[in-house]
């Protein structure tokens, strides 16, 4: 196998690898994580927190979308989850009260791992989301669904972290 970059920036490179061309982000090293808080309410009820921002690739107007992030430099995808947890949701937490769901590969265009965690936030106090800072994530914000309005996200990774989850839980 020999690679062959064709474009590369800050966060993606362009490879092409034995006639076949795929995305590798750069920024985290392939891998990212993926957060799904939720919350048990009264008569075996649960909501699940989406992410509300724009994501350019798909449209200008805001979407709901998974809490997310590039893995850090220096620490582990579960370092890198709590700190996104915090960031884009404004819950603290430890790594031991992550879920592991697990790891998919969202696209056969890219090279991306993401790492899929859970994280029951029922009781904890909610801060603003602080965010990262970055152009990307201002006007963002989270937002409370429940079951047959989280599963009706057109975000693939926030689905099947819910599917993970009730697989693992039930």
């Amino acid at each position: 196998m020999t690679d062959k970059q064709l474009f590369t920036n800050q966060f993606i490179s362009i490879i092409e690898r034995d006639g076949y061309t795929f995305m590798h982000e750069v920024r985290c090293e392939g891998h990212i994580v993926a957060l799904l808080p939720y919350r048990n309410l009264a008569g075996n009820q649960r909501e699940y927190l989406a992410r509300l921002e724009v994501c350019p690739a798909h449209s200008p107007e805001l979407e709901l979308c998974s809490i997310t992030g590039g893995k850090e430099p220096n620490k582990s995808v579960a370092e890198t989850a709590v700190q996104e947890l915090w960031e884009e949701a404004g819950y603290q937490a430890t790594i031991e009260e992550l879920i592991d769901l697990g790891k998919v590969r969202p696209s056969k265009a890219s090279d991306t791992t993401a790492h899929l965690f859970a994280v029951d936030v029922t009781g904890k106090e909610q801060s603003t989301p602080e965010g990262d800072g970055s152009r990307f994530e201002v006007g963002s914000s989270v937002q409370w669904l429940d079951y047959e309005q989280a599963i009706q996200v057109e975000d693939s990774l926030f689905v099947t972290a819910i599917t993970r989850l009730l697989q693992e839980i039930n």
